[in-house]
């Protein structure tokens, strides 16, 4: 099993501490039933080694039993712990075009709901070593009292795992389509939850997104998984059939074919009944097991495609090999966006120098390929060709963490922290305040333990503390994509007349991307672009 196997690499030493102790209470179990019939059987007194045995086989069962779960406990928190971890590395550490073209409900999905699954399924495991090392010291038990029903023991548990085989195949089938739908779901759920807005101003749309498709898929998934669920059902009652089968042919047919004492055929039914309630507690998880083995199987694709992409080298320290730059020159640079059908969005090639203590406009229209420049610019995005320079060095792979950290930004689709942490430290709290008081929002957020006290503001105001971060950040290229298209005149005076003189004085590079023509002077050049082109560069000779 392919869960197994997981645990095994993760965290063997405590995964097999665990299998141990469930073997351990699964053999004292098993060894109590022995206890047991041999003092049923007995006449007379009641040795004393017989009644420390059924002490100690009593203790030991119930111990180690509470070991093995308090370990798996400890190992599903921990998993839970490595597994998001090692997504959460992987999301960080990929390209983020792999990361967008990955999809994040699809991520989200792996993170929020497989890793669960996997962790409630681990309890089920001590019960399969428990129920396998009950069923190995019932069959050497049963051999002793009649190598006759052991061996029929033994050949309807080998069917009923050849049984199981034959359904868990078929199940897990059905729970993996159910796992795909379940991304589609998520999706659905995203759309519902960000554009409620929406949604709520158009009943038809509302009908149609929210209502027919979120039905269609939603059915698609319960189907999948109710069939698949129902096939492990078949497999659990199909193994009872098997045992009741067994016991049948035991109470019926043995006694005409051998000759059995009644006591040898009341111990071997006896066992036979025990077998079959330990494995019935098996046949409960398999379901669970499955769904486990279904969500592990995505969680590793995810990675697989994350990690395929080649990690992104990471920085031990602080950058400095270009803190004194000049210019950044693109030479040749392009970018490609495959669309559906076989056609393709092309930016460049684009030859274009960025210079230090320069306002640059970046200006065009929707889709001529501005925001894709500004993912190509500040190393978000590896050019397909071409080659991007800082003072005639070239930017590498191995180089470009340390070039992004030129940049801060604020992109067109933002996201807003409501931490400072990661910041400068050097009075970052006096400066956050300070900046809010200029951004007129100190009467509705404050910085309270390094944390903003609300993000719970109209657009225009989260863009307003977006924009508080990247000053915070305090490095020396500055990008600015669309700020202040949802800003009110005010704050649009200040930030084109103030802010971007204050950020220039400092002798930083600045790129914004904007549609503010009645603002275009303030630029020292403006570039058009169109359709992934250069088509004007206009230079105001400053």
């Amino acid at each position: 099993m392919a869960l197994f196997t997981y645990l095994l690499r993760s965290s063997r030493r405590l995964f097999l501490l665990a299998l141990a102790a469930s073997v351990v209470s699964g053999g004292a179990g098993a060894s109590f039933i022995a206890v047991v019939n041999y003092a049923l059987g007995r006449s007379g007194d009641i040795p004393a080694w017989l009644v420390w045995a059924f002490t100690g086989l009593c203790l030991a069962t119930v111990v180690t039993r509470f070991c093995s779960q308090n370990l798996l406990f400890r190992l599903s928190q921990d998993l839970i712990y490595q597994l998001r971890r090692r997504l959460i590395d992987a999301i960080l550490g990929a390209p983020l075009r792999t990361v967008e073209k990955t999809g994040t409900p699809r991520l989200y999905s792996a993170l929020s709901d497989d890793v669960v699954v996997i962790a409630d399924a681990l309890p089920g495991l001590p019960m399969v070593c428990f129920s396998a090392a009950f069923v190995v010291v019932c069959l050497v038990y049963m051999a002793l009292v009649s190598p006759a029903v052991a061996l029929a023991s033994l050949v309807a548990t080998a069917l009923g795992v050849a049984v199981y085989r034959l359904f868990s195949h078929y199940g897990l089938r059905h729970l993996g389509a159910a796992r795909e739908q379940q991304d589609r779901l998520f999706e659905h759920f995203r759309a519902i939850t960000e554009g409620i807005k929406e949604l709520k101003l158009d009943r038809r749309r509302r009908t149609a997104l929210a209502g027919d498709q979120l039905d269609a898929t939603a059915r698609s998934y319960r189907r999948s998984g109710v069939l698949g669920l129902a096939v492990f059902e078949g497999a659990a009652g199909s193994g009872q059939a098997v045992f009741f089968g067994l016991i049948g042919v035991l109470l019926f047919c043995f006694p005409l074919w051998l000759d059995l004492s009644a006591k040898t055929l009341t111990d071997s039914v006896m066992v036979l009944l025990f077998m079959m309630s330990s494995l019935q507690g098996v046949l409960t998880w398999l379901p669970v097991l499955g769904r486990a083995s279904v969500a592990l199987r995505t969680i590793e694709e995810r990675l697989e495609r994350l990690e395929s992409a080649g990690r992104e080298p990471r920085l031990p320290g602080p950058a400095a090999a270009f803190g004194d730059w000049r210019q950044v020159e693109f030479r040749g640079v392009t970018h490609a966006y495959p669309g559906a059908a076989g056609e393709e969005f092309v930016l460049g090639p684009l030859d274009f120098t960025f210079r230090r203590g320069e306002v640059l406009f970046v200006v065009g229209g929707n889709g001529s390929g501005k925001t894709t420049l500004a993912k190509l610019l500040t190393g978000l995005y590896r050019p397909e060709e071409g080659t991007v320079h800082v003072d005639g060095t070239e930017v590498t792979d191995a180089g470009r963490e340390e070039y992004r950290e030129l940049f801060s930004a604020v992109f067109s689709d933002f996201f807003l922290f409501d931490s400072l942490a990661g910041l400068p430290d050097a009075d970052r709290a006096a400066k956050a305040e300070h900046h809010l008081r200029r951004l007129q929002l100190d009467h509705k957020v404050s910085v309270v333990d390094d944390r903003f006290s609300t993000t719970a503001l109209s657009q225009g105001q989260r863009k307003r503390l977006a924009l508080l971060t990247a000053c915070l950040a305090d490095r020396s290229f500055y990008l600015f994509d669309e700020w202040a298209a949802d800003q009110d005149p005010v704050f649009k005076e200040f930030f084109y007349t103030e802010l971007l003189a204050e950020l220039k004085e400092r002798n930083a590079g600045i790129v914004v991307i904007s549609h503010d023509d009645q603002y275009f002077d303030v630029a020292d050049r403006l570039v058009r672009l169109d359709y992934g082109r250069i088509r004007e560069e206009v230079s105001r000779g400053r």
